[in-house]
């Protein structure tokens, strides 16, 4: 038995039939060590790594139990590049072990699903080198279907705590109506795979085509325009049609290239990151890690060319100043963070925000109250923004 909220026990069963083999995986099994991980799969883990910390701390300044669901857990360590590198579920045990080493009282539950004996045995063997967790972490590891697992999870549990799920199969994700239900519970955030090129792959083969039925939950979208099409067309409108059947306010999207390994062009799109989360802060948290590790300026795109370093010069501003300028000049005033918030889906983080703003203001084109900074120099959080409309003959 084990509790995954303030008292709610939750029963689980054994393993079930393993799925449908999926695209050809990011690893590579050695059988004389751990699998290799490809550049373009290591990302992921990176991602991961710095976004857990700070949700955290963030969730758990008014939370005191924390849960992490890694859905297709695997063996725990791969190797990289000549290294042994951590899996994400120990990325996600070594950031709760850190979390609640400074903060006392608090709790955190780590479930990894792995229903692959031997990547179940594998990932038993690198749980070793985290232990003993320390109080307050349970960590558990099922071996279940997730697609059963997740169903029974959240028939079981109706006050689920504050939740982070990590939904990177090797083939299909969760199906949309599964992500939905994750999605709905309150405070609960997942970081999706959508394997794009093997999803695009199936949905031309009439032998497959019934795995799309499955994820979507139905057949409708065998009727969507944008099959009819090809190319870079195409493919944006499977990403949004897929992110449109996902019910979260927030949606942010990570481009992940084919690796060299691959066989393929390096063109061509491997897989989608799709953050989904109900909550704007946690949409400007997630851009704040993505943005600088794409290997485009002002984009959030990665091949593994720059390996994970961004251009050192900077994005457009010019973009983000006609954008403001065009959506509050002449409006009431609004805070630094609200202002961010509401144009969360623009290609730009804190620091360029500031810049802009900090420029306009110069130009007398906006005037700055500061509330949570010290001086009028700062500029963050409730600090007041003023818009102001344009000079007689001006303009933006």
């Amino acid at each position: 038995m084990m509790r995954l909220n303030n008292g709610s026990p939750l029963r689980v069963g054994g393993g079930l039939s393993p799925e449908d083999a999926g695209m050809a995986a990011d690893v590579v099994q050695d059988d004389d060590g751990p699998q290799h991980l490809k550049q373009v799969s290591r990302i992921k883990h990176i991602i991961l790594q710095k976004y857990l910390p700070s949700w955290e701390v963030i969730l758990g300044s008014k939370n005191r139990r924390l849960c992490y669901f890694d859905c297709y857990a695997g063996p725990g360590a791969y190797e990289f590049e000549g290294q042994k590198v951590d899996g994400s579920p120990i990325i996600a045990v070594r950031a709760a072990q850190e979390y609640l080493a400074k903060v006392k009282a608090h709790q955190m539950t780590v479930i990894l699903v792995e229903k692959d004996e031997k990547q179940r045995a594998s990932l038993d063997t690198e749980l070793k080198r985290v232990q003993p967790y320390g109080q307050g972490l349970q960590v558990h590891v099922m071996a279940e279907d997730v697609k059963e697992f997740v169903p029974k999870l959240l028939g079981q549990v109706p006050n689920l705590a504050p939740s982070f799920f990590m939904v990177d199969p090797y083939g299909h994700p969760l199906t949309v109506p599964i992500l939905n239900g994750i999605l709905q519970r309150p405070q609960t955030e997942a970081l999706i795979n959508f394997m794009y090129y093997r999803i695009n792959m199936d949905a031309g083969n009439a032998k497959v085509q019934h795995h799309l039925d499955a994820m979507f939950g139905d057949g409708e979208w065998r009727t969507q325009a944008f099959l009819r099409g090809g190319g870079w067309n195409r493919e944006q409108g499977f990403l949004e049609y897929f992110k449109c059947q996902i019910k979260a306010q927030y949606k942010l999207q990570f481009r992940i290239r084919c690796d060299v390994e691959d066989g393929v062009a390096k063109s061509r799109t491997k897989y989608y990151l799709i953050h989904a989360s109900n909550h704007p802060k946690a949409a400007l948290l997630m851009k704040e890690v993505m943005w600088p590790l794409g290997d485009e300026e002002g984009l959030f795109d990665f091949s593994g060319e720059k390996h994970g370093m961004l251009f050192s010069s900077s994005p457009r501003e010019e973009e983000l100043r006609r954008a403001l300028l065009q959506e509050y000049s002449g409006k009431e005033e609004v805070e630094f963070d609200q202002l961010r918030e509401e144009t969360w889906d623009l290609p730009f983080i804190e620091k360029h925000y500031r810049s802009v703003v900090k420029q306009l203001k110069e130009e007398d084109l906006v005037e700055i109250t500061p509330v949570s900074s010290k001086t009028d120099r700062g500029l963050k959080k409730k600090d007041r923004v003023r818009f102001l409309p344009p000079k007689e003959g001006g303009s933006i």
